[in-house]
């Protein structure tokens, strides 16, 4: 991180900014320049407005007021392909990636003037790939990619245009610790090249372990622009939200608190994983830790019957059917995916209608859900989790990030059968405010009895959120972590050390 102001010449600005979509002012005379070889993060809340800034910027959102200048040249029309020509690359949060198409294949179409011919698209992959280090096999579909891997490929189709400005959307949030770095490495590259990035990101140490300059929107309004060496992530949670906030998680429950086993597990195992053997008990929460690619997800969609097992599962003493998704959602086993647009979430559908899908039948009498009492049984819901919306009625597409995981997170609490809560990246994309009030949920869920198991890539979370962690490494389960020894630093060694571990104990070099 450079702890001078930025010396290069100004090749983003952002001047006067403003844009209102309908009544809902989103943005209100933002400014914000960047330099070239600069590192700009931009952090704020869910529906701060980074979104809409960056989609003004990228020329994919007319402002209503203002002016875009990228590479000294104005934007003069919302054109994603003229903010292109000018030199401005985006990589986005949700991926644009062709899912049925190959890595090589989806390089090819990002590459656009600079395609080789067709016949040598393998080997102009392979090639394009190699200096990033990443390992991904060019003839694997992108589908086929874990979330880091399509994130890393997003970044680099993004680059393959060579542009002066570099917008990076929640670039980690799929990331664990050593991608992460990886991913860090790859960006200080870019701007030592000279080439100007704006970071967005709501995981604070990491932006202010990368970043040269912060701006911080609330409500649409810039709150300054800071040199990130004199700023700590405390300074910049009180300009986000308006308030000091106490960054405490939820009391746990005693370590020795009694309950009995509501989900056991022995010998699962998978494509990816096992042989696992886990109990949790009733209102516990326990979080599995791990570099990505280790099987963590695949264990959790096997419990949930996503993914095929073989071995034996039981919830709350009855034998868990895992043949297909239905049975353990029938025995109140609950998977909140960290895949929300493609697997959560209808975003053409209402805030209403994502929130009730799952228990329309208990809504309706003689065959018929009434909107009114669909309604009623989420205006508390809408409360207790803080969801900011114009209306239920909305499209739940129009929602910011975190508002959408939460409105995702409603499903369990309707749901009056709910005994396991299966949550992978519970906190994906979700801003500081909204990750505590997701916690304050799901802890409020255990203290009903419920239990859950978290797969998340955030050590600081886990050691938060969690009874006991457990760290998973090729597949299988190699540390635990007791509460009395949870921190960022114990899990993060365990999983760094995990790699070790596992490489004795099958006789191979660590």
């Amino acid at each position: 991180m450079s702890t001078s102001g930025p010396s290069g010449a100004v090749v983003l600005s952002l001047r006067g900014v403003s844009k209102a979509f309908g009544a809902v002012q989103a943005l209100r005379d933002v400014s914000v320049d960047c330099h070239a070889g600069e590192i700009h993060a931009l952090v704020g809340e869910n529906g701060s407005g980074k979104s809409t800034l960056l989609g003004i910027a990228s020329g994919s959102v007319a402002p209503d007021e203002g002016a875009v200048e990228i590479g000294g040249s104005r934007l003069r029309r919302a054109s994603p392909a003229e903010a292109r020509r000018l030199g401005l690359g985006i990589a986005y949060q949700d991926y644009s990636h062709v899912l049925d198409l190959t890595v090589a294949e989806n390089l090819f179409l990002a590459a656009a003037g600079a395609r080789p011919p067709y016949s040598r698209m393998a080997g102009w992959a392979e090639e394009t790939l190699a200096p990033f280090e990443l390992g991904i096999p060019v003839g694997a579909t992108a589908r086929s990619l874990s979330l880091a891997e399509r994130q890393l490929l997003e970044v680099v189709k993004t680059l393959l245009t060579h542009p002066k400005v570099l917008l990076l959307d929640e670039p980690t949030t799929a990331l664990g610790p050593d991608a992460v770095e990886k991913f860090h490495s790859l960006v200080l590259q870019q701007a030592r090249a000279g080439v100007a990035v704006v970071y967005v990101s709501h995981r604070l140490p990491e932006v202010l372990s990368v970043a040269d300059r912060v701006t911080v929107l609330r409500d649409g309004v810039g709150q300054g622009t800071f040199p990130a060496d004199s700023v700590s992530e405390e300074n910049l949670v009180a300009l986000m939200i308006g308030r000091p906030l106490e960054v405490a998680f939820p009391e746990r429950r005693p370590e020795d608190a009694p309950a009995e086993i509501v989900l056991s597990v022995e010998g699962l195992h998978g494509e990816r994983f096992g042989p696992i053997d886990l109990s949790v008990r009733k209102g516990e929460i326990v979080g599995i830790a791990g570099a990505e690619g280790n099987g963590q997800i695949q264990f959790l969609r096997a419990l949930a019957g996503v993914e095929r097992a073989a071995g034996r599962a039981s919830c709350d003493g009855r034998s868990l059917d895992m043949s297909s998704p239905l049975g353990p959602l029938r025995q109140g086993v609950v998977l909140l995916s960290g895949d929300r647009r493609g697997e959560a979430l209808f975003p053409v559908l209402s805030v209403r209608a994502n929130a009730t899908v799952q228990v329309l039948r208990r809504l309706a009498r003689l065959g018929v859900v009434g909107r009114r009492r669909e309604r009623r049984s989420i205006d508390g819901l809408v409360k207790a989790l803080r969801v900011r919306m114009g209306s239920v009625e909305q499209p739940i597409a129009s929602l910011s990030g975190g508002n959408q995981q939460k409105v995702s997170l409603m499903r369990p609490f309707l749901r009056g059968d709910v005994k396991v809560i299966l949550a992978e990246e519970p906190t994906q994309g979700v801003d500081v405010g909204a990750r505590f009030d997701i916690y304050e949920a799901l802890r409020g869920k255990a203290a009903e009895g419920v239990a859950a198991v978290v797969k998340s890539s955030d050590p600081i979370e886990l050691a938060g959120l969690c009874d006991r962690v457990l760290v998973m490494s090729r597949g299988r389960f190699v540390e635990e972590i007791p509460a009395h020894e949870l921190g960022e630093r114990r899990i993060v060694e365990a999983i760094v050390g995990s790699r070790g571990t596992v490489a004795i104990a099958e006789g191979r070099p660590a």
